[in-house]
């Protein structure tokens, strides 16, 4: 670890550097939900942002009965916060919903401060701090819609409160109640959280920490009739939705996807930033004698994602925070170690230097949803017209082509100055036409209609939708990677 950084981690009290990491994780998931609102995969999309939005439309939520209505509730406060200051446009809405995401996440921050201050390393607690905050990958997760980003802060915050109350010299039932009560909840929000109460909780009977005990069972009669509750709320019988996931993820989920049992552990060795991180070794074993209650619980939950059929490592986001801990505590105990300090430290510096701004600032499949985002947000109706676009064959059109917004699909030779005249009459309620394509040879027919003025529409220039990323991996792979190709378009306004 660098010198001015362990100056800067002795010079203030651990207060202090909480208040500069709850400053600093809060601009960095501002900026992440701002700019990056493209979605990770479909589910974020299909099963949080859209029901999310029919939930403050009062449409019926498309939602599968094996998913629970409680991350759209929660999405839909926001919705609902960002319409009263009259935010009301898609981009608007799921950028609200974001926000909202990366606020909550910041209770990551609270309970990495309940959990390292009860040691007595002013460097340890400073690091997990600033690394709860500004990891790589935080700021990204952090502001994702899966009930896996939401169970991760409130994992941290569960655990900050238990390994309090835990290394207390006072026998606290409070600290135990609250700490498995928010257990409960992540586990509200991925069912799968309920390995690590179940782990903890089997931990404090092996060590005979019966308040503990008490605390976790109290908790669980919370979190039952929590979710009996959530369940009857959404028009189901009482506890339905477990039954249902369950019966859905018969046998690992195989009919998802199969994937080979060491994913969740490249995961996790890709988190610690292995190769790099192997200089640390000897560390691992005091980390194994400070932290083995909270280490147990993440290797039992990694190890159960190990074992079932379907993965994703969006499956381990509950357990990130915990990690960041681990990360945090061998990287303070080897910070006056050269070969740490040469081969770790610099290689975190550097990724996170490389990274931050990618997580923070560049959009995610950027060509198949900014066009109708962005024109959506600026001019209410848009007529679509259509060839080949990435949007034209999106899975997300669902959440972004909203009444009276149409999308019809045309030919290149369409690309003329009448059938803007024929699609503002044909569509009275739309304010602008915009031509779309991602195929490089009508980009040429596109071109040929800038700065035109028809009877009822003047057209604009041809713009570029696809961020530097998708540019890149097209340019890598373009066979394997044509939803990364850019998406060319051209916007004629109304005259009025």
């Amino acid at each position: 670890m660098p010198k001015r950084l362990r100056r800067f981690f002795y010079k203030y009290e651990l207060r202090t550097h909480f208040l500069y990491a709850l400053a600093a994780g809060a601009v960095l998931r501002f900026f992440s939900a701002i700019f990056v609102y493209g979605p990770q995969a479909l589910d974020d999309y299909k099963h949080g942002v859209w029901p999310a939005y029919q939930f403050f439309a009062g449409l019926p939520i498309d939602l599968p009965e094996y998913r629970s209505h409680l991350l759209v509730w929660f999405l839909g406060v926001f919705v609902h916060v960002a319409s009263w200051f009259g935010f009301e446009s898609a981009l608007a809405q799921v950028r609200a919903m974001y926000l909202g995401l990366g606020l909550s996440s910041l209770l990551a921050i609270y309970g990495t401060y309940l959990y390292v201050r009860n040691f007595k390393s002013r460097i340890f607690g400073a690091s997990a701090l600033y690394l709860m905050a500004a990891f790589p990958l935080m700021p990204f997760i952090s502001t994702r819609a899966f009930g896996e980003a939401v169970a991760m802060s409130l994992v941290v915050l569960a655990f900050g409160y238990l390994e309090s109350a835990r290394r207390s010299d006072r026998a606290n039932f409070r600290y135990w109640f609250i700490g498995f009560a928010v257990l409960g909840l992540a586990t509200l929000f991925r069912f799968h959280v309920g390995v690590l109460y179940l782990c903890y909780l089997g931990l404090l009977v092996w060590r005979k920490e019966w308040m503990g005990v008490r605390g976790a069972l109290a908790a669980g009669v919370l979190t039952t009739g929590a979710a009996a509750l959530v369940d009857v709320l959404s028009g189901k019988d009482p506890l339905a939705t477990l039954f249902i996931y369950l019966a859905e993820n018969e046998g690992g989920g195989a009919k998802y996807g199969v994937s080979p049992w060491y994913n969740p552990w490249l995961f996790v060795l890709g988190v610690t930033l292995a190769p790099f991180s192997f200089v640390l070794w000897r560390q691992t074993r005091a980390l194994w004698r400070e932290h083995w209650p909270m280490i147990v619980p993440l290797l039992v939950f990694v190890t159960a994602h190990s074992i079932v059929a379907h993965k994703e490592e969006r499956f381990l986001y509950p357990i990130l925070g915990l990690e960041i801990w681990a990360i945090a505590y061998v990287w303070s105990s080897g910070a006056f170690n050269r070969y740490a300090r040469r081969i770790y430290s610099n290689a975190l510096f550097v990724i996170s230097l490389l990274v931050l701004p990618i997580v923070c600032f560049v959009n995610t499949q950027e060509g198949e949803i900014e066009p109708p985002a962005v024109l959506e947000s600026r001019y209410g109706a848009v007529a679509f017209l259509d060839y080949e676009s990435l949007f034209g064959k999106s899975r997300f059109q669902f959440y972004f082509l909203r009444p009276p917004s149409v999308l019809e699909t045309i030919t290149p030779e369409e690309f003329v100055a009448p059938r803007v005249d024929q699609a503002l009459s044909d569509h009275p309620d739309v304010e602008a036409v915009a031509f779309l394509t991602s195929d490089r040879e009508a980009y040429d027919r596109l071109r040929a209609l800038e700065r035109i003025s028809t009877l009822d529409g003047r057209c604009l220039q041809v713009q570029r939708s696809g961020s530097i990323m998708d540019r890149l991996l097209f340019a890598m792979n373009p066979r394997h990677n044509q939803r990364r190709r850019p998406t060319w378009y051209l916007v004629c306004e109304r005259m009025r």
